[in-house]
């Protein structure tokens, strides 16, 4: 355990879909929509391709070959479906009950916060801007600016960089191989989103610093709920 944890950090990263907004609900909420819209099919099919590692987890081509394998594929209806898609979405994400509080807390006390998000930039500053959080985050790394996906060092060094801090770090997500693990390997106090792992494995060899179970846990915690700036 990292014994730094009970300081005030002198930055925080943060993941964005399933830690500070929700996601993996609002994508099946799409995917339904997308079914509804073609007459057949059902949202948890649907969804299962876009687990598939033949195109990333958000390119539209999952659902053009869903089209095609359920028969129904044209080109207008696969441009509608891919639009319907992502209106849908993000009509359906939302921040977690006490980021706002809790953001907002940890800028009044002069801490520096980033994201370090595997979507892309256009995608991650419409989800921002959606949850009304995107004024916290001067400092946005994605992989089309930082040319590597997480558990690569690369993003989180580079979201340092820009923050132009070194010192404490913590690192908040809601993934044990995408977060904890590149968090513990390079020094950071990890904070596991528990609330938000959809797909949680177990991993005995990796123990987070601490584990929350709502966003706001993240104040009470460290103690940060009894500073004031």
């Amino acid at each position: 355990m990292n014994t730094s944890s009970g300081c005030i950090p002198d930055a925080i990263l943060f993941d964005l879909d399933n830690t500070l907004c929700t996601f993996i609900d609002a994508k099946y909420a799409a995917c339904r929509a997308v079914t509804d819209y073609i007459g057949t099919g059902d949202e948890t099919e649907l969804f299962q391709y876009f687990l598939r590692p033949v195109h990333s987890f958000e390119d539209p081509n999952h659902i053009f070959d869903y089209l095609k394998e359920k028969g129904v594929y044209t080109p207008a209806s696969a441009d509608h479906a891919a639009r319907l898609f992502e209106d849908v979405k993000i009509a359906h994400i939302y921040p977690y009950p006490g980021v706002h509080d809790t953001l907002r807390h940890l800028a009044s006390l002069g801490i520096k916060m980033a994201i370090v998000t595997d979507a892309g930039s256009e995608q991650a500053r419409k989800r921002m801007k959606k949850c009304e959080i995107d004024c916290f985050f001067p400092v946005l790394i994605t992989p089309d600016r930082s040319g590597k996906r997480k558990p690569d060092h690369t993003p989180f060094q580079m979201a340092l960089r820009e923050l132009s801090v070194s010192g404490t770090i913590w690192l908040v997500g809601d993934s044990v191989r995408r977060e904890v693990i590149p968090g513990q390997e390079l020094g950071f106090v990890t904070i596991y989103a528990r609330y938000g792992d959809y797909f949680a494995q177990y991993n005995p060899e990796c123990t987070p610093d601490h584990i929350i179970d709502r966003f706001s846990d993240l104040l009470s915690i460290t103690g940060l709920h009894q500073i004031r700036s």
